[in-house]
């Protein structure tokens, strides 16, 4: 069955007068706040991200801390999610120790050395949920194959048949696909670990990203129910060849060559943002997770140690109006670099059938420090127009997987086609002007 750790918090409470108080103080001063070791803005660009040279780092609160000790870090939170989107998180070992992260590492080493025949024994185009190993290259984004071998996990459950009734969504329902253990000794029981403490972190940074919008601390806890639709990978990314060195990409304004700030090889994934609600990500000592900020510029993420690296996705962006943002980012393999990558992404996602509507009216306590963007159903991942952000979650993240995967839907789902907006209906209804 599925291992879900589902946490309830204490009842609904709206932040106290004096906890708002030390939020408006520490954002005053946040600038100087210990919470953070990085450059942050030094001005905005045209999609009113901040111009940052680095990412900030937010020291997490324990549970039972003062109070004022958590309004700080969302006063601080508030900030960087409003003008990033993006930041490390320490402090996490309440959730989940370094001994479990090391595990999950070297899981994922061992697996990727099997031979090929083991690891294509779980070859997710097995998978109508999209689940399992994903051989180097056979992953897109934005049409794009990303250098990259990886496995997909998601919530274990049994395989729901396909209908022409239900909604094309519920084809994420199913079973995960592991290794054998006689393969991969202790792979499955390593990697179901590390889910149930990201799972626990997930909980408690959304609580936070709550009271960080003045929001009751469960705000956000009727959209992901018992049921949130939990995603992980673990991904190794190999060293790009000499002769990638000076392969370019271009997203939205942004655009680097080989040599320097930000350069690039080749593309382990290309640009684009997350579909749901947080991602959290566990890396290696390597490198080469890249962040746009606001002046297009591609900005490196370098490992912290003892810390993990959190963005948000498109369903909190469009939840909250464009107030808190989705940040496009990439990764890089260097030509030259003579070792692998692995890193282990989780997506904290809300349950399938939830319903992201903007959160109307935001609490008025809430201050623009760049315009309200005119459109926030919609990315430029995909070119102008090509990335809409879908209302009920599953359809979200089916139009990801569905992009990234069209060897699984042809396989499994040819009844369904891929819009330019990426929009996923049956062909019947493709043929429709309402679909169109």
């Amino acid at each position: 069955g599925s291992r879900k750790t589902i946490h309830r918090f204490g009842g609904c409470r709206l932040l106290s007068r004096e906890v708002r108080s030390a939020m408006d103080t520490s954002a005053a001063s946040s600038s100087a706040s210990p919470t953070t070791t990085a450059t942050t803005a030094t001005g905005t660009g045209s999609r009113g991200i901040s111009a940052f040279s680095s990412l900030p780092v937010l020291r997490l609160p324990p549970r039972g801390c003062p109070p004022e000790e958590e309004a700080a870090f969302c006063a601080r939170l508030r900030e960087v999610c409003h003008t990033i989107g993006f930041f490390y998180v320490a402090d996490i070992e309440e959730y989940v120790k370094p001994a479990t992260c090391d595990a999950a590492i070297d899981a994922a080493q061992r697996f990727f050395a099997l031979p090929d025949a083991a690891k294509a024994a779980i070859d997710n185009r097995g998978s109508p949920a999209f689940r399992g190993y994903i051989r180097l290259g056979a992953e897109n984004t934005a049409g794009r194959p990303d250098f990259r071998e990886q496995i997909e996990f998601g919530v274990e459950a049994a395989q729901e048949p396909a209908s022409p009734t239900a909604p094309p969504y519920r084809r994420l329902i199913g079973p995960n696909r592991w290794p054998d253990d006689a393969a991969c000794p202790g792979f499955k029981p390593t990697i179901l670990d590390f889910l149930d403490g990201m799972g626990a972190l997930s909980q408690r940074l959304m609580e936070l990203l709550a009271l960080s919008l003045d929001l009751p601390r469960e705000f956000f806890d009727p959209t992901f129910g018992d049921e949130p639709n939990v995603q992980m990978k673990i991904a190794r990314y190999p060293p790009a060849p000499p002769e990638d060195d000076t392969e370019e990409e271009e997203s939205g304004k942004g655009k680097r060559r080989g040599g320097g700030k930000g350069s690039v090889g080749r593309f382990g994934v290309g640009a684009h943002t997350d579909s749901g609600y947080l991602s959290i990500l566990l890396q290696d000592h390597v490198g080469g997770l890249q962040v746009q900020n606001g002046a297009g510029d591609w900005i490196d993420a370098h490992p912290v140690p003892g810390s993990m690296v959190v963005n948000l996705g498109e369903m909190l962006q469009l939840c909250t109006r464009g107030y808190y943002l989705a940040t496009p980012h990439r990764v890089v393999s260097k030509a030259g670099a003579g070792v692998d990558r692995i890193s282990v992404p989780y997506f904290w996602n809300p349950r399938l059938d939830a319903v992201i509507a903007p959160i109307d009216p935001l609490p008025d306590t809430l201050r623009w420090s760049r315009p309200r963007p005119a459109e926030v159903g919609s990315t430029a991942s995909h070119g102008s127009g090509g990335n809409r952000l879908l209302g009920v979650y599953g359809a979200n993240a089916l139009k990801s997987l569905a992009r990234s995967h069209p060897e699984v839907m042809s396989t499994w789902h040819p009844d369904l086609e891929v819009k330019p907006d990426g929009t996923v209906v049956r062909r019947e209804e493709a043929a429709t002007p309402e679909a169109k």
